[in-house]
This record gives C-alpha cells, sequence and structure tokens, in this order.
C-alpha cells in the first residue's frame, strides 16, 4: 500500500506550484499548465489497490460552465475544489481522480510552505529502485 504521508506532501507540493504558476503568471500568456504528476500518482494509487472514489474528504470534482464554447468546443471545465481553492484540469475523470487522491492522503487544503518541496529528480530515482 502506498504512503499517504508521501503522497499528501508530493500532492500538496505539485498543486501549490500549479497555483502559484497561474498566480504569478502574466495574463497575456495563454499558456496551460496541467498537473501531470497529479495524474501519474493518482493512477500509481489506483493500481495499488487504493479506491480513491471511496475516499471522504473536502475535495470534490466538479465543473465550471462556460458562456461561449472553451477549448475543444467545452462548454464546462473541469475543477476540483474543496470550496476556497478550485483547480482547474483537463477532463472530468483526472477531476475525480485528483480529488479522491487529495482526499484519500488528507489534504485538507493548499497552503504555500517553503520547506515543503518534492525530493530532486535524482533522489526520487533512488526511492523508486
Amino acid at each position: 500500500m502506498p504512503s499517504q504521508t508521501r503522497y499528501s506532501a508530493l500532492g500538496t507540493s505539485v498543486l501549490q506550484n500549479t497555483s502559484d504558476h497561474r498566480r504569478l503568471r502574466p495574463p497575456y500568456r495563454r499558456h496551460r499548465y496541467e498537473p501531470i504528476a497529479m495524474y501519474r500518482m493518482a493512477e500509481r494509487a489506483k493500481a495499488r489497490g487504493v479506491d480513491l472514489m471511496a475516499a471522504e474528504g473536502p475535495w470534490r470534482h466538479g465543473q465550471r460552465s462556460l458562456r461561449e464554447p472553451g477549448r475543444n468546443g467545452l462548454s464546462m471545465i473541469p475543477i476540483v475544489t474543496n470550496g476556497q481553492t478550485e483547480v482547474m484540469v483537463d477532463t472530468i475523470e483526472h477531476a475525480a481522480d485528483v480529488a479522491g487522491l487529495l482526499n484519500w492522503s488528507g489534504v485538507e487544503e493548499l497552503e504555500p510552505d517553503i520547506d515543503l518541496r518534492p525530493p530532486p529528480v535524482a533522489t526520487q530515482n533512488l526511492m523508486a529502485s
């Protein structure tokens, strides 16, 4: 079974960086950042037997309606929210997975923590071995 604490630390860091990226980028750039690391962690947790849909907590998936068709002609944007923070994702399936992963790992809110950073890539590779 994967460590909920490890997923919590990594997930919080990834989504906080996503939130910071959106807040700090210049408004004229149309660059999108997807929390791909969260998608992979959710896939890995599900592959190891974690039922993310059954996880209880403050995070839920949903959608924000658009006045006009948006990206790929969609009429909505899939989101993950805890009522205070909202993160946009690419599909409703990813939204459900990310919400479940955050609930399962015990993340209640995203607050910046200067000391919370994922390990360097070289260290991550050693930990996987």
